[in-house]
C-alpha cells in the first residue's frame, strides 16, 4: 500500500472528505486529526513537514477550514470559511523551549531563512534553537534545491 500512489490518494482523499464532515458537524478536533492523517497519506508533496503538521494538530479554526477548503472540490466549506475568514490564523514556534508558550499569530512569525520549513516566535528563538534544528535544515534545503533542479 505504501508504494501504490493510488492506495495513498484514496486513503487522503477518504481523510479529507471526514474531516470536511466533521468540520460541518462542529467536531474541531475530529477534523484536525483527519487533516494529520491526510496530510501522512499526501505523498504528492516533495518533503514531510513536522513543524507544519504539528501546526495542523493544534489549528486554529481558520486555519482549519482553509486547509480543507483548499483540497476539496466542493463548496460546502464557503459558507464556514466566510464565519472564520475574519479570525487571526495561529502559528507554532518550532523551537521547544519558546519562554512564550510557542503559540504565536501567524502574521508575526519569522520563518528560518534557509530552509523555511520551521516558524519562529522571534529571532532570539530561532538563534536558541540552531544547533538542534541546524542539521534537518540544511538537509531540507538541499533536497529543496535539487528538487527545483531535477524537476
Amino acid at each position: 500500500m505504501w508504494y501504490d500512489r493510488s492506495n495513498l490518494s484514496w486513503t487522503a482523499s477518504f481523510f479529507l472528505a471526514n474531516g470536511t464532515q466533521h468540520l460541518l458537524d462542529g467536531k474541531d478536533n475530529c477534523a484536525r486529526r483527519d487533516c494529520a492523517f491526510a496530510v501522512g497519506f499526501d505523498r504528492s508533496r516533495a518533503a514531510f513537514n513536522m513543524p507544519k503538521l504539528c501546526e495542523l494538530l493544534m489549528a486554529d479554526k481558520h486555519t482549519l477550514v482553509s486547509f480543507f477548503r483548499k483540497r476539496i472540490s466542493c463548496s460546502c466549506l464557503d459558507e464556514l470559511y466566510k464565519k472564520v475568514k475574519s479570525l487571526p490564523k495561529i502559528g507554532l514556534c518550532y523551537n521547544p523551549y519558546c519562554k512564550h508558550g510557542r503559540v504565536v499569530t501567524r502574521s508575526k512569525t519569522k520563518c528560518c531563512s534557509q530552509c523555511r520549513g520551521a516558524n519562529y516566535c522571534s529571532r532570539r528563538c530561532e538563534a536558541a534553537h540552531w544547533p538542534r534544528h541546524s542539521k534537518a535544515c540544511i538537509e531540507t534545503a538541499t533536497a529543496t534545491v535539487l528538487s527545483r533542479l531535477y524537476l
